[in-house]
């Protein structure tokens, strides 16, 4: 018996992939672009400003690069994080 409806089972199983396959359906999604924003450092100091200001103070953390070849002296890697 076991075997019938196992059988019978793996016979409908393409059935089922078929006819999903030739459903069809909505998603309601919206896409939200924000606005650039630009990374500036003045007298050594990064800061942010972005074409709306109704972002949340973003973070700013820098560290120094490590030299090694096709690394500048002194080259600073800027974080910026909402």
């Amino acid at each position: 018996m076991k075997h019938l409806l196992l059988s019978a089972l793996i016979a409908l199983s393409p059935l089922t992939a078929a006819a999903a396959g030739s459903s069809s359906g909505e998603i309601n999604i919206s896409l939200t672009i924000m606005p650039t924003c630009a990374v500036s450092v003045t007298d050594n100091q990064p800061s942010v400003s972005c074409a709306q200001h109704s972002f949340s103070e973003p973070h700013i953390s820098e560290s120094q690069l490590a030299e090694v070849p096709g690394v500048s002296v002194g080259t600073k890697l800027v974080t910026v994080e909402w």
